[in-house]
C-alpha cells in the first residue's frame, strides 16, 4: 500500500515538471514573437521618417505646398475661371421693355426725350443702396429710341464750357422722379426642428457594449418687402401729371434647411451635419421694381395697353375706365379722327384718315367694323381696336404709309421745281419785253407766271404797271419811245428758299404744298 502511494507521488511531480517546462517555454516563444514584432514595427517607422524627410529634402514642390506658396499658373487658373464666369445680365423683363418699344412704334408715339431726378433711398434701412438711378436709366435705354435719355449733370457742362466745350443741350419733355420708400424686414418668419436620439447603455437589452445615435432637421424661412414708387413730371411746369404713376412692392424671401445624423459605439463615432442658406438678392429686386414701374409709368403717359408686354399680367382697369370717360367727352370730329387711325392700323382700308369727318360710305364700313367686333358704340369701339392693335401689322402698316408719303413729297418736290423753274423764265421773258417796250406781250407773260404761283406780288404789281403806261400813252399818237423808266431791270429768279438779303420789294412764292409730317 505504501509503495503505491509512493509510485503516485513521484508520478505526480514528474507531470508538474513537465507542465511547468511547457509553460516556461510557451511565455519564452511569446515574448520573443513581442521583441521581434516591436523591432519591426522601429524598424518600419524609422524607414517611413526617413523617406518623408527625403521626399521633403528633394522635393521643392511639397515644400512649397507645405508652406502655403501660391504659383503663377494658379493664378492662371483662376482667371480662367472668372472669365468663364463672366455674364451678360439679363433680368424677366427685358423682353417686356423690348416689346414696350415695338409697341410705341406701333401706336405711332413721337420721339421723346425723359430726364431722372436721383430715385434715392428714402427709409431708414442701410442695407438698401442710396441710388437706383442707374438702374432707371439702363431701364429707359432698354425701350429703344422712341424714349431718349437726357442725363442731368450740370457740373459736366459748366466744366466743358469752361475748357472751351460747345455743347447744345436737348431739354427733355418729361421728368421722372421717385424713390424707395418701403422695407419691411422679416414680416414673417417660421421655423421647424425635429431631433431623434438612442441611447443603449452596457447591459441594456442584453448588450456588452454602449451604443448611441440620433438624427434631426432643422428648417426656417422668412420674408421681407420692398416698395418703390415714381411719378411723372411735366418738365417746363415742374408739375406732377396727375394719375401717371407706379408703386410696386416685391417680396424677398430667404431660407434655411439643415440636417444631421450621428453614432456613438463605447463613447467613440463620428456626427455629420449639412446646412443651406438662401436669400435672394435685395439689389437685383430693386432692379425688376426699376424696370416694371417705368414700364407702367410711361404705358400710362403715352397711354398704351402696356400690360400686354409682360405675359400674364392684368389689364389696367384704372387707365381704360380713364380713356372711356375721356372719349366720351370728345366732338364727333375727334372721335371719327381716332377711330380713322386705329381702324389703318388693324387692316381696314377706305377711310379717309386726313378728313375727321365720315361719309355715307365711310359710316356704312364702320357699323360693319362694330358688328364685327361686336361693340354697340363707337367708344366701345375704339376701346377694342386700341387693346388689341397688332404690333407687327400695324408696324409694317405704318412703315408702308410713311414711305409712300415720303414718294409723295418727292413727286411733289420735283413738281414745284418745275413750276419754279417755268415762273422764271416767264418772269425773265417778262423783264426782257418790258425793257424792249413791248408791254403787251410782257403783260401776257405777267399773267401766266400770276396764273403759276398767285401769291406772288410782283406779276401783279407790273401788270397794274403796265395798265398805267398804256392808259397813259393812249391819247398821244404816233409815240414810239419806250417809257423812261423801262431800265429798271428786275432778276427775282425764284429759289427754293429766300436767299440772306433780298430787297425788300423781291420775294419769292409762298410753298402751295403743305408740309408733311409724319
Amino acid at each position: 500500500m505504501n509503495n503505491r502511494r509512493l509510485q503516485l507521488l513521484k508520478l505526480l511531480i514528474a507531470n508538474s515538471r513537465q507542465n511547468s517546462f511547457k509553460k516556461c517555454s510557451s511565455v519564452k516563444n511569446h515574448l520573443m514573437s513581442r521583441t521581434l514584432r516591436s523591432c519591426n514595427f522601429r524598424q518600419s517607422l524609422r524607414f517611413a521618417l526617413m523617406l518623408m524627410l527625403c521626399l521633403l529634402s528633394s522635393s521643392c514642390a511639397v515644400i512649397d505646398w507645405f508652406a502655403g506658396k501660391t504659383s503663377n499658373q494658379e493664378v492662371k487658373d483662376m482667371d480662367k475661371e472668372i472669365a468663364k464666369s463672366v455674364t451678360t445680365k439679363t433680368t424677366a423683363y427685358d423682353s417686356a421693355l423690348h416689346k414696350f418699344g415695338k409697341m410705341l412704334e406701333a401706336y405711332n408715339i413721337e420721339k421723346t426725350r425723359v430726364q431722372s431726378k436721383i430715385i434715392s433711398n428714402q427709409t431708414a434701412e442701410k442695407g438698401l443702396p442710396d441710388d437706383v438711378s442707374r438702374m432707371l436709366i439702363s431701364s429707359v435705354n432698354k425701350i429703344g429710341r422712341r424714349v431718349i435719355y437726357v442725363p442731368y449733370d450740370p457740373n459736366y457742362v459748366l466744366n466743358e464750357a469752361n475748357t472751351g466745350g460747345t455743347i447744345h443741350r436737348a431739354l427733355p419733355k418729361i421728368v421722372i422722379a421717385g424713390g424707395i420708400t418701403e422695407f419691411d424686414k422679416d414680416i414673417i418668419e417660421k421655423s421647424r426642428e425635429l431631433k431623434s436620439e438612442v441611447s443603449i447603455q452596457k447591459g441594456d437589452f442584453g448588450s456588452n457594449y454602449s451604443h448611441d445615435g440620433g438624427a434631426g432637421y432643422q428648417a426656417e424661412s422668412g420674408i421681407s418687402r420692398i416698395t418703390l414708387d415714381l411719378q411723372l413730371l411735366d418738365y417746363k411746369s415742374q408739375a406732377y401729371l396727375s394719375g401717371i404713376q407706379a408703386i410696386n412692392s416685391i417680396n424677398i424671401r430667404k431660407t434655411k434647411l439643415g440636417w444631421g445624423v450621428g453614432y456613438f459605439f463605447q463613447g467613440s463615432g463620428m456626427s455629420f451635419q449639412y446646412s443651406l442658406r438662401k436669400k435672394q438678392g435685395k439689389y437685383y429686386a430693386l432692379r425688376l421694381l426699376v424696370e416694371l414701374s417705368v414700364l407702367e409709368t410711361l404705358g400710362k403717359y403715352f397711354d398704351v395697353p402696356y400690360w400686354r408686354c409682360i405675359d400674364g399680367m392684368a389689364p389696367d382697369t384704372a387707365m381704360i375706365n380713364r380713356l372711356r370717360d375721356e372719349f366720351d367727352n370728345l366732338p364727333d370730329a375727334r372721335q371719327y379722327s381716332y377711330l380713322k387711325e386705329y381702324l389703318f392700323l388693324h387692316g381696314f382700308d377706305g377711310f379717309n384718315r386726313q378728313s375727321n369727318t365720315m361719309t355715307a360710305a365711310e359710316l356704312a364700313k364702320l357699323e360693319q367694323v362694330r358688328k364685327k367686333y361686336h361693340c354697340s358704340n363707337n367708344t366701345e369701339l375704339f376701346l377694342k381696336l386700341w387693346e388689341t392693335v397688332s404690333i407687327p401689322q400695324a408696324i409694317k402698316r405704318n412703315r408702308e404709309y410713311r414711305h409712300l408719303q415720303q414718294q409723295r413729297a418727292r413727286q411733289a418736290a420735283a413738281r414745284r421745281q418745275q413750276k419754279i423753274a417755268r415762273y422764271n423764265a416767264l418772269i425773265t421773258r417778262a423783264d426782257s419785253l418790258y425793257q424792249s417796250g413791248q408791254l403787251v406781250q410782257a403783260r401776257a407773260l405777267y399773267q401766266q407766271a400770276n396764273q403759276i404761283f398767285p401769291d406772288q406780288r410782283d406779276p401783279i404789281k407790273m401788270m397794274a404797271r403796265i395798265d398805267r403806261e398804256t392808259a397813259a400813252q393812249a391819247p398821244v399818237a404816233g409815240r414810239q419811245s419806250a417809257p423812261q423808266h423801262r431800265n429798271t431791270a428786275r432778276t427775282n429768279v425764284v429759289s427754293n428758299q429766300p436767299r440772306a438779303g433780298r430787297k425788300k420789294h423781291k420775294e419769292v412764292p409762298l410753298n402751295p404744298f403743305k408740309e408733311v409730317k409724319w
